[in-house]
């Protein structure tokens, strides 16, 4: 299941977001801001660090509850994927979902690759490809445990959440732990919590 599709700009702006899940704890603009910078940054660390020569940074973050997918273009613009674990074909929805921005950004004369995206075409398709794979589904505590309608303590430690970060290269990967005081949730509030800093 697909929880959420988010894209950055090559400068590391915020253009596009969507949430595809109900029941996921929602953030503010100003969080998801701050989301999609500190991604930019970690990302271009990444390419910097690795040991192999012309990685092109983070293609996967991964939790015990959901994964982050980054599928970087020529041009640098980032596509965010927020998936189920369990999510089959990935990469094929990840190029899916560029070919439709393709269609329907790219190729619009009146749509700035630097501004945010306001298509509702775009919107339209994506909402198609979304459903297509599986990936539009209302989540409740009754099926996914992992929804609570508590808050999240970032200051507690009352659980280990592991998280695992994945170069384009194969070749490095970091393991980041954080503690959070309630069960793991499948939302990005858990980024917060899993040692991005937010």
């Amino acid at each position: 299941m697909i929880f959420s599709i988010y894209i950055i700009n090559k400068a590391g702006g915020l253009v596009y977001n969507k949430d595809y899940s109900e029941g996921l704890s929602k953030l503010t603009s100003n969080e998801y801001l701050v989301l999609a910078g500190t991604f930019h940054g970690v990302h271009a660390i990444t390419s910097k660090i690795s040991p192999v020569p012309g990685s092109s940074g983070i293609e996967m973050l991964e939790t015990d509850t959901f994964r982050i997918h980054c599928f970087q273009t020529l041009t640098g613009t980032k596509f965010l994927l927020v998936a189920d674990p369990q999510q089959p074909s990935i990469d094929h929805t990840m190029k899916k979902i560029y070919e439709v921005y393709s269609d329907y950004c790219v190729k619009n004369p009146f749509q700035n690759p630097e501004m945010p995206i306001r298509s509702e075409q775009f919107d339209v398709h994506l909402l198609k490809l979304v459903k297509a794979v599986g990936g539009l589904v209302v989540l409740t505590s009754i099926n996914n445990p992992y929804i609570t309608t508590s808050t999240i303590n970032a200051n507690s430690a009352n659980t280990n959440t592991s998280s695992t970060v994945s170069s384009s290269s194969g070749g490095t990967a970091a393991s980041l732990q954080s503690q959070t005081g309630a069960a793991p949730s499948p939302t990005l509030s858990n980024v917060a919590s899993s040692g991005l800093g937010l």
